[in-house]
């Protein structure tokens, strides 16, 4: 398959997924400023366990080959996920539902399948090696609504969040502010309707901001 067929492939997945993304994740409230405060030294911690679990993998690319698949997504409220492994130098390597956190540093925790998929076929394509950081499966959660609310993996979530926040638009039941465009800059509800929304788990994360008088 060219780079052509498989882009055109991806942009038409891409709509897919992003009407899934929709679906899942399009009641979020994220609001950075509302995210529990948690201690340097507990911070500090989990990001040294993270840094212990993560290792560094090198692939080597080859045009029109790929040498292993992903899944999950946020589209699934997942992180990525190895799937499949072709290379036989990676068999020993790479497993499946391996967590994969980056791609030449570039942080995927919370983004699309269908752009994760992108960047790696680029990748693949144009690149002599890629370097990725990876986690063994099961050493963390995978699920990015139980991330979201365990403040142990506050920079885990801080990545998540970024990369959420380029694909969705938050609800909120404040009133707009000047300038503010509904379903542009957030999507403005009442209280019972966002209680609705919470109590049925179609939230990603939530969460209270006072903002100051």
């Amino acid at each position: 398959m060219s780079l052509e067929e498989a882009s055109t492939i991806e942009r038409a997945s891409d709509d897919d997924e992003l009407a899934r993304l929709q679906e899942s994740l399009d009641r979020i409230e994220i609001c950075r400023k509302s995210s529990p405060c948690v201690s340097v030294t507990e911070d500090t911690q989990k990001a040294d366990l993270l840094a212990m679990l993560t290792r560094i993998v090198k692939v080597r690319c080859h045009p029109n080959e790929v040498p292993f698949t992903v899944h999950g997504g946020a589209a699934q409220s997942r992180l990525i996920l190895i799937e499949l492994v072709h290379h036989s130098d990676l068999l020993n390597v790479l497993d499946m539902n391996d967590i994969l956190l980056s791609i030449d540093g570039r942080k995927i925790s919370g983004m699309l399948l269908s752009d994760v998929r992108l960047l790696l076929e680029v990748s693949f394509a144009t690149k002599e090696f890629i370097t990725l950081e990876v986690i063994n499966g099961g050493s963390i959660p995978t699920d990015l609504r139980e991330l979201l609310a365990n403040r142990e993996y506050a920079q885990l979530q801080m990545v998540i969040r970024d990369n959420v926040y380029q694909k969705t638009v938050p609800y909120t039941t404040r009133p707009p502010k000047d300038g503010e465009i509904d379903g542009v800059h957030y999507r403005f509800v009442d209280v019972p309707f966002f209680q609705h929304m919470q109590q049925t788990n179609q939230l990603l994360e939530h969460g209270h901001y006072q903002e100051d008088q």
